[in-house]
């Protein structure tokens, strides 16, 4: 009986230690979480974000490879429009032909900064390269008065072949919770010229097609494929057609080299005038001028540091040959998106953690960024559209200069299509492979 009394003694003795040992000081057990419920499970779905705090969101997905560039090289004549051409050209388009608007890109993408805060507003002006939005706006405001100088000093009330127009709209659905703040269609409408327009899902994506259209004078009828999931797309447009200032003529050459080696057929045209000119053992390029301040730099070989090579042309006397060319180019399988992302351009694209509170009376986020740009190229001149849609939907050696130089255009080249001032614009890309 002793023994026994003994065991059940100790074993009491050992139970209290071992209670103890769980609930050492300091420890607080927490009576809501009992160690027996299972852990949830793991989702996919992005954490709700609480949208005062500074911290960058996780993405859900990877992010995509930031366009690389070597130090001091630029393809356009900013940072965005060389890190959008790369990006494009390193994610496919290597040797394809295709053309972009970095200038339509862009002006969408500040209809997008006026309406945010926070870090949104802050990744979307550093993606531009802007401190403030005020600096944004003056760039913007000298884009406008780049289209009124050329529509007004050159061509007068007479503007029948010629255009050089950039305008913006924004659409709201007018079946989706919320609408567009007062404050933020003021804004667009005093900063950008934007006007605003409510649309029933069914209309919207009619509406949108039909203003783009009128926009870009039929170049590019259909923008968008589907916006009735939208609540709101924000819609940039640009449209361009320029003479040459001394027309081209037909060429004899009639066969190109394409990227693959391949020769086809063109029809071509040329033309023997003094123009800029510049030339390295990588690279010829000639700038040629449109009316109105437009010109068109053609680039054979290397298309790097353009900016520079511009700004050492000499004018002198140069042979041009080039074919006749159009080129059409879609951009809606989130390409902008992706690029955007890859230079750090994020939380605009998330579920719950975009701050866009001063543009509409609803949570939203971006849900795509769409583009579709075109070019034609022709012995009078050019003629070229653009149109960009943010769309938006609710949270969830030099030769001597006696001689002509020749450029001839029979392998594939890059084009630019600039405004001509202190400050150039990079309006067009391209470029011609096949």
């Amino acid at each position: 009986m002793k023994r026994r009394f003994f065991l059940i003694l100790l074993a009491a003795c050992l139970g209290l230690s071992a209670c103890q040992g769980l609930n050492q000081p300091g420890d607080t057990p927490n009576p809501e979480k009992p160690t027996d419920k299972p852990l949830p499970a793991p989702t996919d779905e992005p954490v709700p974000t609480d949208k005062t705090t500074t911290e960058e969101p996780a993405p859900t997905e990877p992010l995509p490879a930031a366009p690389e560039l070597p130090a001091g090289e630029a393809l356009g004549f900013d940072s965005l429009d060389s890190r959008l051409i790369a990006y494009l050209k390193a994610n496919g388009l290597e040797k394809e032909s295709f053309t972009v608007s970095p200038l339509s890109f862009k002006a969408a993408l500040a209809l997008t900064a006026l309406g945010a805060e926070g870090e949104t507003q802050r990744q979307i002006l550093d993606a531009l390269g802007f401190e403030t939005v005020e600096e944004m706006s003056a760039w913007y405001a000298s884009v406008l008065a780049g289209t009124a100088d050329f529509d007004g000093r050159i061509f007068g009330s007479d503007k029948k072949d010629s255009a050089y127009r950039i305008v913006n709209a924004i659409f709201q659905n007018a079946d989706c919770d919320g609408e567009f703040r007062d404050s933020y269609k003021e804004l667009v409408s005093k900063t950008m010229g934007a006007r605003a327009d409510s649309w029933p899902a069914a209309e919207l994506t009619k509406a949108i097609n039909d203003w783009v259209s009128d926009q870009t004078n039929g170049m590019i009828p259909n923008l968008i494929q589907d916006a009735s999931q939208a609540a709101s797309v924000l819609v940039n447009a640009l449209y361009l057609k320029a003479k040459w200032t001394e027309a081209f003529v037909p060429s004899e050459l009639t066969e190109f080299t394409d990227a693959d080696g391949q020769t086809v057929e063109k029809e071509f045209i040329q033309k023997t005038e003094k123009y800029d000119y510049y030339e390295d053992e990588s690279c010829q390029l000639v700038s040629i001028p449109l009316q109105g301040g437009i010109k068109m730099a053609l680039i054979l070989g290397d298309g790097a540091k353009l900016g520079e090579k511009l700004g050492q042309t000499d004018y002198r006397k140069v042979h041009v040959v080039l074919p006749k060319f159009e080129v059409e180019s879609s951009f809606d399988q989130k390409e902008l998106v992706n690029c955007l992302k890859a230079i750090g351009c994020t939380r605009m694209f998330l579920d719950g953690g975009a701050e866009f509170d001063p543009m509409f009376t609803q949570e939203l986020y971006v849900d795509d960024i769409i583009q579709k740009a075109k070019v034609k190229v022709d012995e009078n001149g050019l003629e070229a559209a653009a149109a960009t849609a943010v769309v938006m939907v609710r949270a969830t050696a030099r030769p001597n200069p006696e001689e002509p130089v020749e450029f001839t255009a029979d392998r594939p080249f890059q084009f630019v299509i600039y405004r001509e001032d202190a400050a150039p614009e990079l309006l067009f890309w391209g470029q011609i492979m096949d």
